[in-house]
């Protein structure tokens, strides 16, 4: 990814939030987006059957957003660019899980 990404319409506001406790952490490893005319839908679900059947359940859905569309640009626009800096980092994200891992289990060998 050689073009860097810049975000607009996300510079940091003088508005103040509500002080409170955060918001739960919950984990999801899948998303459906549902669009609407006006709105875009998308359930963050838990697969625990995503790399395999591994239990007789379907993916759970754990949190639902809805959004306009010039904020899930705006999302859309976030997410690239950490995850470009990501691979900047740590290298290229295979999604092809059969991919993923150890190519070689063999353990390394002594220099001679």
């Amino acid at each position: 990814m050689a073009e860097q990404i810049q975000v607009l319409g996300n510079e940091p506001s003088n508005s103040k939030t509500s002080e409170g406790p955060p918001p739960p952490a919950i984990f999801s490893n899948v998303a459906r987006v549902i669009p609407t005319p006006n709105e875009l839908v998308i359930d963050f679900a838990l697969n625990l059957n995503a790399y395999g059947q591994l239990i007789d359940e379907q993916a759970k859905v754990v949190s639902r957003v809805v959004t306009t569309y010039d904020g899930a640009k705006r999302l859309v626009l976030n997410l690239a660019k950490a995850v470009q800096a990501w691979e900047q980092r740590y290298g290229q994200i295979e999604l092809d899980f059969a991919k993923r891992g150890v190519t070689d289990p063999s353990p390394p060998t002594a220099a001679k």
